[in-house]
């Protein structure tokens, strides 16, 4: 094998080992935060995008009505959102994030030591460095996202390049 695609084999193997440690990580983050890690991922939904509807939520995470209400109960019973009824369709349910200093205070300890190590990290790399790493992370992020919807729609287009 060339080393270029040696280099390209070691960057997939790379991101497949991130993508573990990810996994893992938000899953330490939910078990501190007492919640299951699907339920933990939709907050942070929640509180990226704001409130929005209950089936917006299906829609971002690829789960089923019937999941996201699940994670919806638990995630009111926890106090971390609440429902409001729609003002323009009464028979939509909006989730909205609930204002939780405990969770916050959570939250900042653990992601704050993360963040600054990530920092720290980056402010090493040069502009164009930085500009790069931009654009791939953004491009994959597109890639892995496609893959996500193609998964959902029962491996259709599975031979797209």
């Amino acid at each position: 094998m060339k080393e270029r695609e040696q280099t390209i084999q070691a960057i997939i193997e790379k991101l497949g080992e991130m993508s573990a440690e990810t996994v893992m990580f938000h899953q330490g983050v939910a078990d501190v935060l007492g919640l299951h890690i699907t339920d933990h991922k939709c907050l942070g939904l929640v509180h990226r995008f704001g409130a929005m509807p209950a089936g917006r939520l299906a829609e971002l995470t690829g789960l089923t009505t019937g999941a996201v209400t699940g994670i919806i109960d638990r995630l009111e019973q926890a106090g971390y959102v609440k429902r409001t009824d729609d003002p323009k369709d009464r028979r939509r349910t909006i989730v909205e994030p609930v204002r939780n200093k405990k969770l916050e205070r959570k939250i900042e300890t653990i992601f704050v030591p993360l963040h600054k190590r990530m920092h720290k990290l980056l402010s090493s790399y040069s502009d164009s460095e930085l500009d790069f790493l931009l654009t791939a992370t953004t491009e994959l992020i597109a890639q892995t996202r496609e893959e996500s919807r193609r998964l959902r729609a029962g491996g259709k287009d599975e031979h797209r390049e």
